[in-house]
């Protein structure tokens, strides 16, 4: 499939100019649909060993009500997520619209509370060595990047090629989190935890859903979406940035500030 064709805005000079991006596929909803699955198998494999865990009163500590908050507002998400897409799927539209303004308030929510929950647990570790202040970049990237592309969704909510890419790539980041979760262990053990090693065993869920999306768009519509062309790229600078400040010698002592130790 040609992805150029030839220009005639230039007075007939020939011009190539970018194939216009189809808004909709008929194979859309399924995609869509197949990408919800993808993340509530995710967050069930990555968050179920701990729920389990800390309702047979086994947790490392006691969940104070911030963190609470926490897990509310992320499985809010995932719920309002799962409602948005079976809306579509049934032609509501409208009711998929206005049940998306709930965004507004969520997301802040989700932002804030992922921010100080994570603060507490680092809070718990530096108690109970070996604390874990290095991984508090990662949290950092998480959220800040969930809630620009969040944001952004909610910003260009009438444009719906756009905004639900956005969801998209704001749900993966999240999501990349729960399977880390699921197999973060296991690819540690196999590819360490340096530089290298912990791009892949931190951020291996995120890009197997970002690929999906690319390979998808390309298959549909023979080109990406202008939204995964800047986007994907910054969410890859941001991981290697992420492991860059995760492994320097100056960041533990920034993060001890950060989390108010």
């Amino acid at each position: 499939m040609t992805v150029l064709r030839q220009g005639v805005a230039d007075g007939g000079a020939g011009r190539p100019t970018r194939k216009r991006f189809v808004a909709h596929h008929r194979h859309d909803r399924a995609f869509f649909l197949i990408f919800l699955a993808a993340c509530w198998l995710g967050v069930v494999m990555g968050f179920t060993p701990p729920i389990a865990k800390r309702w047979a009163g086994q947790a490392d500590f006691p969940a104070p009500l911030i963190l609470q908050v926490h897990a509310f507002a992320f499985g809010a998400w995932l719920l309002l997520l799962t409602a948005q897409i079976l809306l579509v799927r049934v032609r509501r539209v409208r009711i998929h619209m206005r049940l998306g303004l709930i965004g507004f308030g969520l997301v802040p929510l989700m932002a804030v509370s992922a921010i100080v929950s994570e603060a507490y647990t680092q809070r718990f570790h530096v108690a109970h060595p070996p604390d874990n202040y290095p991984f508090f970049i990662v949290a950092i990237f998480y959220v800040s990047s969930f809630a620009i592309l969040a944001g952004a969704a909610l910003l260009v909510r009438k444009d719906p090629a756009a905004h639900k890419r956005l969801i998209l790539l704001a749900t993966t980041i999240i999501v990349g989190a729960a399977y880390t979760r699921w197999w973060g262990d296991a690819l540690t053990a196999r590819f360490g935890d340096g530089y290298a090693g912990m791009l892949v065993n931190t951020y291996t869920g995120t890009e197997l859903l970002l690929l999906a999306a690319l390979l998808y768009d390309l298959a549909t519509r023979g080109r990406l979406h202008r939204v995964y062309e800047v986007g994907v790229p910054a969410i890859l600078l941001g991981e290697a940035a992420t492991s860059l400040v995760y492994h320097a010698a100056w960041w533990p002592p920034v993060a001890a500030v950060l989390v108010g130790r």
